[in-house]
């Protein structure tokens, strides 16, 4: 990316606030190279202090999960092209470990003060099934799991109740499907009737009694990335 004196201003902006937050964040250029990772990024990506990140790709990067780089590419690509947050679920051994584990992987275009997307921004945080309700409620999340004795929903439906539970809104939701607003509503509609509800707060609670609420679609839990 090819960068004047005031977009590298605008992004040493980016990068003081980024140093010092606790969860992983990172900037990445128009070219997918890496520009900047602070120290919660370096271990979350299991990558040596000592290794030089700028202008390196992510297939470059000597941790396993480099053999994703095409689709965390890809994730590049979708942000700038759609000047959006553009979310996905990224399932690896993230720092290190030897077990999977899913994280939420949010990607931000990043514009200079001529409205040009310049690079993306992008960030990881664990992810777990606690909607609002649980929070309110100070209750521990509960395993997730891809199996749910209902009969209620459909395996289409209850990957939007998922979706739903994540506070998702129905423009992101319909987003993810390539639909109309008006598609999802209808969908979100027609849940909500199954469930006797007529609010997501409700609909929350409906969830925590019938056992929905640590559902995961299956797809989501496979080792790679997964747009959601």
């Amino acid at each position: 990316m090819s960068r004047d004196k005031d977009d590298h201003e605008y992004l040493h902006a980016f990068i003081s606030m980024m140093d010092n937050l606790s969860d992983p964040w990172g900037i990445k250029d128009l070219h997918s190279r890496h520009v900047y990772m602070n120290k919660a990024a370096f271990a979350y990506t299991n990558t040596p202090l000592t290794f030089k990140i700028e202008g390196v790709r992510d297939e470059d990067f000597p941790a396993v999960w480099a053999e994703c780089a095409d689709e965390l590419i890809e994730h590049d690509k979708r942000t700038e092209e759609t000047k959006e947050r553009v979310t996905v679920i990224e399932t690896h051994y993230w720092f290190g470990r030897k077990e999977l584990s899913p994280y939420i992987s949010e990607k931000l275009p990043i514009f200079n003060n001529k409205g040009e997307c310049i690079g993306v921004i992008w960030n990881a945080k664990p992810f777990d099934n606690r909607t609002p309700l649980n929070f309110i409620n100070q209750k521990t999340p509960t395993v997730l799991t891809t199996e749910v004795a209902t009969k209620t929903f459909t395996k289409a439906e209850l990957d939007i109740v998922f979706l739903m539970l994540q506070r998702m809104s129905a423009k992101e939701i319909a987003n993810i499907y390539d639909v109309s607003v008006r598609t999802i509503e209808n969908r979100i509609h027609s849940i909500y009737q199954k469930a006797d509800v007529h609010s997501l707060q409700q609909f929350e609670e409906y969830c925590v009694k019938h056992n929905l609420e640590n559902y995961i679609p299956g797809r989501l839990i496979n080792k790679g990335i997964t747009f959601i």
